[in-house]
């Protein structure tokens, strides 16, 4: 008994030794604590917002949510994924018993996901506005996927240029949209470049060697390549990716850069049903075959492939019951005089476009792989706590 009062005595002389050993103390507490709540909780993070919809896909409440390269289809089965409607799981290729599970992206986990992106964004700290720029860069598909990703981000303060387009005069605006919120610190862009020349080379140079870059720049240009009436010239067109991909790769080294491949196509379409002679599946994996060879030395550039299987479950429905869907026009700004009319595509009737289901679930793919990593490696606590738990 003596001893211990010394030895107490002893620590209050010695304040540093005192507090190292309260440290001490609360540490291992802590880890204890949290260990605890590992085996009741179980090993996976958790979102509680996502309870009550697990249970009704009839997932468990501890899958884990999917992170990293969610746009690579050699990760994951999407064909199983793609062919059960009803069920947000990824099995992994690579570990045949790993399963995740995808979110299902509201606005309001948009808004969450570019809160936190934002703060972990330093190259444009000292910039007012915007913090975060995603361009979508190429053809009419890339406009397609531009809308999708819109639908997503709520109208708070949204201001769009151009304002007005002339009505009738193409049936889509073939030209570049800027949407900026200052709410939401973010501008997303769409650039009309269907064709890989120097206006395009020059624009990804100037944002290369510029602080004001984008972050993200999703881009792909084959249709126009592949078309009769612009030459269809495929040795031009590798010749001119081989030239591309060193350029791009360098800016893919400061940003994000999404390469996204040429989906499937219908090839029987129209009323009579009349054959895809011009772009056909044949072309497309000829001209796909193509860009990954070239870029595969440059590992910055993403190569987005995982929603073909979307593409080529829609386009088997097509062949059971093509759909005739004239959907609402997309119109970008609200109010009453609405503008940038895009007309809506023909579900089915049109062979390059991809159907809508399709669209909504390949943007919530995107969503996921370029949050859920972002928003997991940002809520991580203290060194105690093994494992992530999400309260949005």
């Amino acid at each position: 008994m003596k001893m211990g009062f010394y030895c107490m005595r002893k620590l209050i002389r010695r304040p540093l030794a005192f507090l190292i050993y309260s440290l001490l103390s609360y540490v291992i507490l802590c880890c204890l604590f949290s260990m605890l709540t590992y085996v009741f909780k179980g090993e996976s993070e958790i979102m509680t917002t996502d309870f009550k919809s697990s249970k009704k896909l009839g997932l468990p409440e501890q899958l884990p949510v999917c992170v990293g390269n969610l746009l690579d289809q050699r990760d994951y089965h999407y064909v199983n994924w793609a062919r059960t409607s009803h069920s947000s799981r990824l099995v992994s290729k690579t570990h045949p018993h790993y399963s995740c599970r995808l979110l299902e992206y509201t606005a309001k986990r948009a808004v969450t996901c570019f809160d936190y992106l934002s703060q972990l964004n330093t190259q444009n700290v000292n910039r007012k506005f915007p913090n975060l720029h995603f361009v979508f860069m190429g053809d009419s598909r890339m406009r397609q996927q531009f809308f999708y990703f819109l639908k997503l981000i709520p109208d708070y303060d949204r201001i769009t240029q151009p304002m007005e387009i002339p009505r009738n005069v193409v049936p889509f605006h073939h030209g570049d949209v800027n949407v900026d919120s200052s709410v939401n610190r973010l501008r997303v862009s769409f650039k009309w470049r269907p064709i890989i020349n120097d206006t395009v080379i020059e624009m990804i140079r100037s944002w290369t060697a510029s602080d004001r870059r984008p972050n993200l720049i999703l881009l792909s240009m084959e249709i126009y390549s592949m078309m009769q009436e612009y030459g269809a010239d495929f040795q031009q067109y590798q010749k001119t990716i081989r030239n591309f991909a060193p350029i791009l790769g360098q800016l893919a080294k400061v940003s994000r850069v999404i390469w996204m491949n040429q989906y499937p196509t219908v090839e029987l379409y129209g009323d009579m049903d009349a054959k895809n002679t011009d772009i056909h599946a044949q072309k497309i994996f000829q001209y796909n075959q193509a860009v990954r060879r070239e870029y595969k030395n440059y590992k910055s550039i993403r190569i987005w492939d995982s929603s073909n299987p979307l593409t080529e479950e829609y386009i088997r429905s097509c062949q059971m019951n093509a759909e005739r869907e004239y959907p609402n026009p997309f119109f970008i700004k609200n109010g009453k005089d609405p503008f940038i009319n895009c007309k809506p595509y023909i579900n089915c009737l049109d062979y390059i476009h991809t159907g809508y289901v399709a669209l909504s679930q390949a943007t919530q793919l995107f969503y996921n792989d370029i949050c859920n990593s972002k928003i997991l490696k940002h809520k991580e606590g203290s060194p105690c706590s093994g494992r992530v738990y999400l309260m949005w």
